[in-house]
């Protein structure tokens, strides 16, 4: 069966709910293959888990293998039948953190291929209504990391670490590739253990098998380190300090990784 026929819903058997996990490999070429198993046998899964993920269930496991030809029709099709819009927003939120997302982005995708390419506009319907409730996290995260990543100097590179609930780096790339072209850098997500990496005006994006681990700073990074916390100390009206005012522009969980906020927790 074709891509395009496992989700066309032009004669498709009734869809329904399978006492069945699917297990992917993680990447969105995989959970595209989920699409096409999920369409090709009608079938909304239990849950849609990765080997991170997985734990001891009593439903029957579906390994799904990841086919980049399969994948690649699959994608094709979003943009032919659903629309831009719809291939943006499904592509986007795949980078989400919230752990069902997976099933979130299926009852959408049969919800879509049914009624049509409007269907991404109906924001209030609950089924699309998560999917813009996860984009707006992710939207967040990216407005406020590109104001809170704090490089340190480590032998001629700038490096960073930070903790998102979301996988942002892909859309966190453009802002700082931009901002510092000329820059040798880094930025680690120790969540979900991967690094952005610019260096010699070339950009990767790399998963790591185990934990990175920093250097300490050198000793002229310490000076830098401490005027900088200095000058934020110093900027501070102490009469008109606002408390809730701070953390709803700074979220405490963002504070580990500001070298100026570190005193503070």
């Amino acid at each position: 069966m074709s891509c395009q026929g496992a989700v066309s819903p032009k004669g498709a058997r009734k869809l329904h709910d399978a006492d069945v996990v699917y297990l992917y490999d993680g990447s969105f070429e995989g959970f595209l293959c989920c699409v096409y198993e999920s369409f090709a046998q009608h079938e909304l899964p239990f849950a849609v888990w990765t080997p991170q993920r997985e734990t001891a269930t009593l439903y029957p496991v579906k390994d799904i293998a990841t086919d980049p030809a399969v994948a690649r029709r699959v994608f094709a099709s979003f943009g032919k039948k659903l629309g831009a819009e719809t291939e943006y927003l499904v592509s986007r939120d795949f980078l989400s953190g919230q752990e069902d997302k997976e099933l979130l982005l299926l009852r959408f995708l049969h919800l879509a291929f049914a009624l049509g390419p409007g269907t991404v506009k109906r924001e209030g319907h609950p089924v699309v209504a998560p999917l813009y409730a996860m984009k707006k996290s992710l939207d967040w995260e990216v407005d406020k990391f590109q104001g809170f990543v704090r490089f340190e100097e480590h032998d001629g590179m700038l490096g960073a670490v930070i903790h998102p609930k979301n996988y942002i780096l892909p859309l966190l790339r453009p802002h700082f590739c931009g901002r510092f072209p000329e820059e040798d850098f880094m930025i680690y997500d120790a969540v979900h253990q991967a690094v952005l990496l610019h260096e010699g005006r070339s950009t990767r994006l790399l998963e790591l098998a185990a934990p990175l681990e920093l250097p300490p700073p050198s000793a002229r990074e310490q000076q830098f380190q401490a005027l900088w916390t200095q000058f934020y100390k110093t900027l501070e009206i102490k009469a008109r300090h606002n408390e809730k005012g701070r953390m709803t522009h700074c979220p405490k969980r963002f504070w580990a990784d500001m070298v100026e906020m570190q005193g503070e927790l």
